[in-house]
């Protein structure tokens, strides 16, 4: 996973500049005085995920490293907001804890989520465009605690909410992306989930 991150967005870092995104000027739509452009993005980056577990009538809490790739198809609305549909898809967090008098519980998570996204711009900046954003969806998540060779599953549709901070930087019609986000998904007693990403949208 590491591996297709890293090459995925090499390969995206150095588009603008093979397809000459630094001179293409893009021509928007104008809807009732607003001026649209359509965009897809692909992001990667890591996640540390605290998850609120509970086995054998025991709450604890599991740090998981986890590792995720997005994609998203959206609009740019007169260059000061956005809204987008996203996909999420996370590696396995694993984590081995004790609970109570079970010791050497192996606990993982894996989770997919499908969120709207709304994006606005802070101030407005010709290179680096400082923004805020908020979600919401759904999380598709696969918990899994294994003991002693029993296996315990689950797999839920849970709700799913997204705040992100971060910096853009466009290139033409390509647009570079820093983003820190925090993500809660209501599964199991919680899952806090704190995602650094580096992303780029192409905008046509």
């Amino acid at each position: 996973m590491k591996k297709l991150i890293a090459g995925s967005m090499a390969v995206l870092l150095a588009t603008p500049a093979l397809a000459g995104g630094y001179a293409y000027e893009q021509q928007p739509t104008n809807v009732l005085g607003w001026e649209i452009l359509p965009y897809i993005a692909l992001r990667g980056g890591a996640t540390y995920g605290n998850l609120n577990y509970n086995f054998n009538n025991v709450k604890e809490d599991l740090g998981l490293n986890m590792y995720q790739i997005r994609t998203a198809l959206g609009l740019t609305m007169a260059d000061a907001a956005r809204f987008e549909i996203e996909g999420s898809f996370f590696t396995k967090g694993k984590k081995t804890k004790d609970f109570g008098d079970v010791a050497n519980v192996n606990v993982s998570a894996k989770n997919i989520e499908l969120m709207a996204n709304t994006y606005m711009n802070i101030g407005h900046y010709k290179y680096i465009q400082p923004f805020a954003g908020i979600g919401a969806g759904l999380a598709f998540v696969d918990t899994k605690a294994n003991v002693d060779g029993a296996s315990f599953s689950k797999d839920r549709t849970k709700f799913s909410a997204m705040g992100a901070l971060g910096l853009d930087m466009p290139f033409g019609c390509f647009s570079v992306d820093v983003t820190a986000r925090y993500n809660y998904v209501d599964v199991a007693s919680g899952m806090h989930n704190f995602s650094g990403d580096v992303g780029v949208r192409y905008m046509f």
